[in-house]
């Protein structure tokens, strides 16, 4: 199965998100700042095929590491922040890692749980970006489930 799209720079990859309703942060210059982070990790040929914004290990609104970019690839879900003097946050997960993604939703906020073999990485945003990014990645499944067997040969690695 062909990639729907293929992400390479930060000011593309904060576009998509912002064009499909997968948030922007606290605006355009942090949601960069962010994404530029990810643009940076990326490996030789890799390539996003789907970005979001949201609050990284949510656990209420008052308890998260804020906002936080977010890149699907053909290989991993990077996921990073910069933040105040040139500090930043990166992690990243396999694909063949990932062992269920879930959301859930309330009136206002929407979580999304990436579940791994001994974590999960929850992660807040307004339910409508929960509605929106839930049915996106019920139609990449196939994809998404194809490009995890690709890696099964590899060690998953967080």
């Amino acid at each position: 199965m062909e990639l729907p799209i293929r992400l390479k720079t930060a000011g593309e990859m904060y576009q998509y998100s912002c064009d499909n309703g997968f948030g922007r942060g606290f605006g355009r210059s942090w949601g960069l700042k962010n994404f530029q982070i990810v643009e940076r990790r990326l490996e030789p040929g890799e390539t996003a095929f789907l970005t979001f914004v949201g609050l990284h290990r949510f656990h209420s609104m008052s308890a998260h590491q804020r906002n936080f970019a977010y890149a699907l690839t053909d290989r991993r879900i990077l996921m990073g922040q910069s933040r105040s003097f040139w500090r930043t946050r990166f992690e990243s997960v396999p694909l063949n890692a990932i062992q269920n993604l879930s959301f859930d939703q309330g009136d206002s906020i929407g979580i999304m749980k990436i579940m791994l073999e001994k974590d999960a990485i929850t992660i807040g945003m307004a339910a409508e970006t929960a509605k929106v990014l839930s049915t996106r990645l019920s139609e990449l499944l196939p994809l998404i489930q194809e490009l995890a067997q690709g890696l099964e040969g590899e060690n998953p690695k967080s």
